[in-house]
């Protein structure tokens, strides 16, 4: 049971430290007209859950995750249960129409507790961090911020 007299502390502590201190950068992201099977292979080869989809000019404009990927386009299954896509069927669809547009972004000044308010509240995966043009600056993820917990943890 977590001592109440900590709680304070911790959030005066995930208030200090700085979204632009541990935002994961530079995020790879994913071109709004790029082929949707471009996504899959993306989050594939990336091991990634997350592809901001930018304009031309760098913009945040969505966010496409994995979850969107499954929902849009459930992978198939071959005999030995390895899962796959068929190229053709993935560009079928189109990647402004299946992301998800203009999403919930904060800036580097805001603080951890913002990104994991945010996280909590809307069960967002990640948050991106633009700067004042919304330009992508960086991605806060889940993973991101339990990896800082167990750095603290070890000291």
């Amino acid at each position: 049971m977590l001592d109440r007299s900590l709680i304070p502390f911790v959030r005066r502590y995930l208030e200090s430290i700085r979204l632009g201190d541990v935002m994961a950068y530079p995020v790879r992201v994913i071109d709004a007209y790029a082929p949707f099977s471009q996504v899959e292979e993306m989050m594939r080869i990336y091991a990634s859950r997350h592809l901001p989809v930018v304009s031309g000019d760098g913009r945040l404009i969505g966010l496409i995750t994995q979850r969107d990927l499954y929902r849009v386009a459930p992978p198939k299954i071959n005999d030995e249960g390895a899962r796959f896509y068929i190229k053709e069927d993935l560009d079928e669809y189109i990647l402004r129409h299946v992301m998800t547009k203009n999403p919930f972004a904060l800036r580097p000044e805001d603080s951890l507790a913002d990104g994991l308010t945010a996280m909590v509240k809307h069960r967002y995966g990640c948050v991106p961090i633009v700067d004042s043009a919304y330009h992508l600056a960086g991605i806060i993820t889940q993973s991101d911020i339990v990896r800082r917990a167990a750095a603290i943890v070890r000291g």
